[in-house]
This record gives structure tokens, C-alpha cells and sequence, in this order.
């Protein structure tokens, strides 16, 4: 079932569209060859210059802009072909302005027994400035994250393809890895080095830990004042003597 009727716009701000019933429902106004915004205010009514107008919000998406035809607009009580006047208003906060007009022929036919559905309510202009604004938000967002990632000329400040630029800092990382691993092993050396030096002392004894009979029992403290046990090392061989 084909429910769409297609205006396209070719250097002109009018055109015609075809195809509409009388006492059709739900349906949709294509309009194609204009930059609308994301949201936008359409106009529907049943005269060209006089009377009133029934507004519809129209969405854009990829260049092509949708909206709902109202049904009240294909149920006039007449047996003679007429036409829907649809008109594109753009506005934003401070202004509005009739940018673009479309007519609608629609082909009469006898009523149906049951009419078409109800419509839906109203949708107020406030709706538009809110789509508009949202849809900025999200665009602004995407160029903003492309720029991050690889950079983009309308943001100089990030010209730099930073997805580059830190896979470049991690090879240099990596490279720099196995020099760091040696300065860790001869800080590692020369500590061991160090406390080698400590246990031996300034004479080459070996310092342990201290022992002292205590009722019976045989303690070992780290306080070498109270240790009684004195050794030495004269070449090769371990040597110990008693101080009282």
C-alpha cells in the first residue's frame, strides 16, 4: 500500500503533487530538493489565500523531509476535485518566515460509510526549536568526537590525528621498555651489592644476630649489645670467641 505523496523541488519555491484521494487516511507528504531543518512547521490548508491552517511538524532526515497530511483536510464535503495547500514556515526564536508553498490535488469519490480515523492532537511550534536544538547538540557531539579521534580542518585546535598521535606514544613506550628493564636490574645489583658490603662490615666480620641463655632456654635477639658470642673470619675459616 503506498500512502506517500512526493513534492519535489527543482529551482523553484512551488510545486504540485498528485495522487491524493478524497477520505484517504494517515497519508504522507514527501517533499524532496530542499535543505529543511531537522524539524520543521508545515502549514495544510483548504484555502490559498484565506481561512485558516492546520500545522503539522515535518522531519528531515538525509535531505528528505516527511510529514503527516491531516485527514481532516481529505474529508471536505464536495464532489468536485479541490486542492490541499501545504506551506513550509521556517522560524527559529526571533522570526518566522512562509519559505515554500506546495498544492495537493486531491480526486473526489463517494463517501465511504465509515470515514477516516481521528487525528492526533496538536503539536506545538515550541516542538520545533526543541528537534532543532537537540539535533545541533548531536551533530556538534559527533564532529566533536570525530575531531578527537583523527582530527577535522573545522576544528583547529584538534588537527592532530590523535588516534596516530597515542599509538605513536605507545610504540615509544614500548620501545623504551627493555632500557628501563636494565637501569631496574643494576639498581637491583647494587643494592644487593650494598647490603653485602653492610654484612660484612668494616673488617670483613660477619655480623649475627645475638644469643643469650635466659633460665635455660637459648633466645636470639637483633641487639648485639647482649650478645656473648663474638666471630671472626680469618681467610676461609669462621671463628668465634666468648666475651663475659
Amino acid at each position: 500500500m503506498n500512502n506517500i505523496l512526493t513534492a519535489v523541488f527543482e529551482d523553484d519555491k512551488y510545486c504540485r503533487v498528485s495522487g491524493a484521494w478524497q477520505y484517504d487516511y494517515g497519508q504522507i507528504l514527501r517533499i524532496q530538493g530542499l535543505n529543511l531543518p531537522t524539524a520543521v512547521e508545515i502549514h495544510f490548508s483548504l484555502t490559498e489565500k484565506t481561512g485558516e491552517s492546520v500545522t503539522r511538524i515535518g522531519t528531515t532526515k538525509d535531505g528528505v523531509t516527511e510529514v503527516l497530511i491531516p485527514d481532516s483536510m481529505l474529508e471536505k464535503e464536495t464532489n468536485q476535485n479541490y486542492s490541499i495547500y501545504a506551506f513550509i514556515f521556517l522560524s527559529d526564536t526571533t522570526s518566522g518566515n512562509t519559505e515554500y508553498r506546495i498544492a495537493i490535488m486531491v480526486n473526489t469519490r463517494p463517501k465511504p460509510e465509515v470515514p477516516g480515523s481521528p487525528e492526533k492532537p496538536e503539536i506545538f511550534r515550541e516542538t520545533v526549536e526543541v528537534v532543532n536544538q537537540a539535533a545541533d547538540r548531536s551533530e556538534k557531539a559527533r564532529d566533536q568526537a570525530e575531531a578527537w579521534a583523527h582530527g577535522r580542518g573545522d576544528y583547529p585546535e584538534q588537527k592532530e590525528d590523535n588516534a596516530k598521535y597515542y599509538a605513536g606514544e605507545a610504540q615509544k613506550a614500548a620501545a623504551s621498555i627493555p632500557g628501563r628493564v636494565e637501569e631496574g636490574k643494576k639498581d637491583i645489583d647494587n643494592y644487593v651489592h650494598q647490603k653485602e658490603a653492610e654484612l660484612k662490615g668494616e673488617t670483613g666480620n660477619v655480623h649475627f644476630a645475638a644469643f643469650k641463655v635466659v633460665k635455660g632456654r637459648l633466645k636470639m635477639y637483633s641487639d648485639p649489645t647482649v650478645d656473648k658470642v663474638r666471630f671472626s673470619r680469618k681467610r676461609s675459616r669462621l671463628k668465634y670467641r666468648l666475651k663475659f
